[in-house]
């Protein structure tokens, strides 16, 4: 299950003190991510942006059956493959639109933060960090409570 943290500092303060933040999804998926990308980046990608994965750095559009390059994905989808390829990374998902955040939410693992609400109508259950510690929320309701409540 994914993990939300309010903010970075609630991540770095419970792991290791070089740990990966990523703010520029773009940039990090262009230099990084992209290179890891397989098969499971097929059903995101369609998920996401309508897009078909024709080779690892091809996609073929939606719009007009054009063969684009990779780095042509949306922000939100390059944020959820971010997610998917770099567990141990902390990724900011402030850019994303609610289509990528319904598939991040709905994704076994990563670490995700945002210093405002970000969240799907539709998930399942997602784990909350902060400065109290953690626990599951299951429930829109109370994932905007969380996330509103001031330290």
């Amino acid at each position: 299950m994914i993990t939300i943290y309010k903010n970075k500092g609630d991540f770095t303060s419970r792991n290791f003190p070089n740990i990966i933040c990523v703010d520029v999804n773009d940039v990090y998926f262009n230099s990084i991510t992209s290179q890891l990308i397989d098969d499971r980046a097929r059903a995101i990608i369609s998920e996401i942006d309508g897009a078909v994965l024709e080779e690892k750095y091809k996609i073929r559009s939606k719009f007009n059956d054009t063969l684009l390059d990779i780095d042509k994905l949306s922000t939100g989808c390059k944020t959820a493959l971010n997610v998917l390829y770099n567990p141990h990374v902390l990724v900011n998902i402030k850019e994303c639109g609610d289509n990528a955040l319904e598939v991040i939410f709905g994704m076994e693992d990563g670490s995700i933060y945002s210093d405002y609400p970000m969240i799907p109508f539709d998930f399942e259950e997602v784990k909350v960090v902060d400065y109290k510690g953690e626990q599951i929320i299951s429930n829109y309701d109370e994932l905007k409570e969380w996330w509103e409540d001031e330290k």
